[in-house]
């Protein structure tokens, strides 16, 4: 009994499998590979291309219908415009001075100027040699009297240091110099007094012994004034500073070329 079921149950199983391969779907083709851009496939001897099912062109879409254009109307004639003429540039005057002539006649123009002042006639001449190629004019001018000087002094100019002038009297007063003392205030702080005289023959005296001993002092007249001695320049120049450098002049100031003459 046990093997008629087994005998049927292998007929069935075999029944089955035969169904299953006879209703099997066919298998799908295998893809073809992409080959590089130029590379031909190889095939077989003997074996025939398969044939290129020519490509469906696509349909052409269909168009709208068009609306009937309307006829065109008539072209009108165009109208033609006349440009307007462009106006007149205002006539130019040829007796006018140009831009650049007008420049040039700016810079042309003399400035004045007032250098001083100077020491003395020698001083004054040395500047106006120094100015002449500069200018355009020169004119010299004394401002202000002379006055006699009331005394003289002699003195040794200020040192670098309170210290300095310090060592420095010690050592004048070593030398056998005793009418001397350290100045402490104003312009001349830290120079050396050595003594005021009446007349100039006195100081210049007194001076050459202390230049002797190795100091060399300077003699100056007190209370003595000169008469200014002044430069007035007219030159195309506009800097009045550098003519002043230029000159060796204290100071310098603008001037009314009138007053040149």
């Amino acid at each position: 009994m046990l093997a008629r079921a087994l005998i049927v149950l292998l007929i069935a199983l075999n029944i089955g499998v035969a169904a299953w391969w006879v209703a099997r779907p066919a298998p799908a083709a295998p893809a073809e590979e992409a080959l590089p851009l130029g590379v031909a496939r190889l095939r077989l001897v003997g074996e025939s291309a398969a044939p290129v099912a020519p490509a469906a062109s696509p349909a052409p879409a269909a168009s709208p219908t068009a609306p009937a254009q309307p006829p065109a109307a008539a072209s009108k004639p165009r109208e033609s415009v006349v440009p307007e003429p462009a106006a007149a540039a205002p006539a130019t005057d040829p007796s006018a001075p140009t831009p650049a002539e007008t420049a040039l006649a700016a810079q042309s123009k003399p400035q004045c100027y007032s250098l001083g002042p100077f020491a003395d006639a020698a001083a004054a001449d040395a500047a106006r040699a120094k100015l002449q190629p500069l200018a355009q004019k020169l004119t010299t001018r004394s401002q202000g009297a002379a006055s006699a000087a009331r005394g003289w002094r002699v003195y040794l100019p200020p040192a670098a240091s309170r210290d300095a002038a310090q060592a420095t009297a010690q050592r004048i007063r070593a030398a056998g110099f005793d009418d001397l003392f350290v100045m402490g205030e104003g312009a001349d702080a830290n120079g050396i007094a050595l003594g005021r005289f009446r007349n100039e023959d006195s100081a210049r005296k007194r001076a050459a012994s202390l230049s002797q001993a190795g100091f060399p002092a300077q003699v100056e007249a007190l209370g003595e004034t000169a008469a200014a001695t002044w430069i007035d320049v007219a030159a195309s120049a506009s800097d009045g500073d550098a003519l002043r450098r230029a000159s060796g002049a204290q100071r310098w100031r603008s001037l009314s070329c009138s007053a040149m003459g």
